[in-house]
């Protein structure tokens, strides 16, 4: 008579938001070392595309600002809220709640990175302001007005917060449904428009939402491809027969 007993050990890729927002800020620390070739095209068109727009901030301030409507600022008023942390959060909340209420793994699994996105790309987001310290546009002072290091609201204007949320959480659900075009429309076009009212209310210059936009795209997209990566496993099988007594191992990639 033998007796066969299996205890199973699984190291999953997907941990709780928090915890992998602290690996994914690891990942981004490192993000330097990791510029290829290939790689270097695109940083270069998007730091080239930036530059352009910050040399055309002032024109567009102008143009927003001499263009507002009053049916322009009602919309402005509930385009913000798609920034506005707490609306993010609790949109990502809400997803991963209905996941698992109707057994979506797919919906489930993709609202906790939206939410570990949300928080690696804040964190980088929230250093970055504070050491440019670039002045918003509504002090009056101009597009080139920096004062680094600063802690007040008025002086953090690059990257836009609001943009980075938008698009770190907007950015794995277009990633994770790639599949459907509508998915990404939706999720980039809502995040767009934040992008568009940061501007419109005269909370940033157009280079800061462009940046913030930049950023949360970036560390959301790195997210959703971490999270898809393979889940590793490690099983021990304790194993007895007869005079037999052992443990076996296996590690699957």
């Amino acid at each position: 008579m033998s007796l066969l007993l299996q205890a199973t050990v699984s190291f999953c890729a997907v941990t709780d938001p928090l915890s992998g927002a602290v690996k994914d800020l690891g990942y981004i620390a490192g993000s330097p070392g990791r510029i290829d070739a290939a790689s270097i095209y695109p940083v270069a068109g998007i730091i080239g595309a930036g530059l352009v727009l910050y040399s055309l901030d002032g024109q567009i301030r102008n143009l927003a600002q001499k263009n507002r409507t009053k049916t322009l600022d009602d919309v402005s008023k509930q385009a913000e809220k798609l920034g506005n942390g707490g609306y993010d959060l609790a949109i990502a909340g809400a997803g991963a709640l209905a996941g698992h209420i109707f057994s979506d793994e797919k919906l489930k699994k993709t609202s906790f990175l939206a939410i570990e996105s949300f928080l690696a790309a804040n964190t980088v987001g929230t250093v970055a302001k504070f050491a440019i310290g670039r002045s918003r546009p509504y002090t009056g002072d101009s597009k080139n007005t920096f004062h680094p290091f600063n802690t007040k609201t008025s002086r953090t204007a690059m990257p836009s917060g609001h943009t980075v949320s938008a698009f770190s959480v907007a950015s794995v659900y277009a990633y994770n449904y790639g599949g459907s075009s509508a998915a990404g429309i939706a999720s980039y076009g809502l995040a767009g428009l934040v992008a568009l009212q940061r501007v419109y209310a005269n909370k940033h210059w157009a280079s800061d939402a462009f940046f913030g936009a930049a950023l949360g795209t970036a560390v959301g997209r790195m997210v959703a491809a971490r999270g898809a990566a393979p889940v590793k496993k490690l099983a021990l099988l304790p194993v007895y027969s007869g005079d037999y007594a052992g443990l076996t191992a296996t590690y699957r990639f």
